[in-house]
């Protein structure tokens, strides 16, 4: 329901014919500067449509920070982190490994009830297509050992912040890594189809395994940028993909359906790499870096409101809405 604050601004809205997003999102604020705290009126959260329906996102999160929004703004994914910067959301949903996070003047807020779970990504390989090429496992080996956190937040920052694209910032790192030369071999082997989901790092995680695959004589076959979880999982179960990076958060909470979070990255990785099996998937060795969720603000709000912890968002949200 909306409070009586947020009726005032939707009649202002309509009255001066502006854009509900822009005014809502921070209590019609008409521009944010970096470094200039906001007014927030009214509490919104700009999030993608998945984290909204996920098991392990919002509807979730309200219960376990016992409050909620005062609205809920769904926007494309790579939104969020622009709406947030120029004041249209006071909140937005993010992942803790994008380089766009500081660039931006943005911090995430600290997870005190350790509501999200672990996310480390780990190539996913058809059983058929590991036994036909078991050379696969080595292969593939040094990405999961060398991408560290610090690693993935520049390469992510790259293509977001430095307009590099994902097929630059993979070359460049697998370059300076020594896991590729200059020049690929002439296709020796046979042919494997990789995808991926549609975001930044996704799409970063397949071109690193494309041109390190062909650096090793494959064909490859580029299926990256398939939109969200479910339909490149499906992709895969149904063999139109080969291979593609899925975070074992994503594999337990979603296509396995258990209700609990782990969050220990050892345990959540043996799990989903046991339940799997029997799918006829094979989880090779994960990465270090954890690209759980989060949730975000412009620092110079955070620091106005006192906001370092989502408890303390929860705290301030329902402090105002009891004005």
């Amino acid at each position: 329901m909306f409070n009586h604050r947020f009726t005032k601004v939707l009649t202002l809205l309509v009255l001066f014919s502006m854009m509900s997003v822009f005014v809502v999102g921070c209590g019609g604020n008409q521009a944010s500067k970096e470094g200039t705290a906001n007014t927030i009126d009214s509490w919104v959260l700009g999030t993608d449509h998945e984290f909204s329906v996920r098991p392990d996102g919002y509807l979730e999160l309200q219960q376990v920070y016992d409050f909620k929004f005062d609205n809920v703004q769904v926007m494309d994914l790579g939104v969020t982190y622009g709406a947030l910067q120029n004041g249209k959301v006071p909140v937005a949903m993010g992942f803790a490994t994008d380089g766009r996070i500081a660039a931006l003047g943005l911090v995430s807020l600290e997870d005190d009830k350790g509501f999200f779970p672990v996310y480390n990504p780990a190539p996913v390989v058809r059983q058929e297509v590991l036994k036909a090429y078991p050379e696969l496992e080595e292969i593939l080996a040094p990405i999961s050992e060398k991408l560290d956190t610090e690693s993935m937040i520049d390469l992510n920052k790259q293509v977001d912040v430095d307009n590099k694209t994902p097929e630059e910032a993979a070359k460049d790192w697998l370059l300076k890594e020594n896991l590729i030369d200059e020049k690929s071999p002439k296709v020796k082997k046979g042919k494997i189809t990789v995808g991926s989901k549609e975001f930044t790092e996704q799409l970063i995680l397949g071109q690193i395994t494309i041109q390190l695959l062909e650096n090793k004589g494959f064909e490859v076959e580029d299926q990256t940028g398939l939109n969200g979880s479910a339909v490149v999982r499906a992709a895969l179960e149904g063999k139109e993909v080969d291979l593609y990076w899925e975070y074992t958060g994503t594999a337990w909470l979603t296509y396995m359906e258990n209700e609990e979070p782990i969050t220990d990255s050892e345990e959540c990785y043996e799990k989903v790499k046991e339940a799997d099996a029997a799918n006829g998937l094979v989880w090779l060795d994960y990465a270090p870096f954890d690209n759980t969720y989060t949730l975000m603000m412009r620092k110079a709000d955070a620091d106005a409101y006192g906001i370092k912890t989502i408890s303390d968002l929860a705290e301030v949200v329902k402090s105002n809405q009891k004005l």
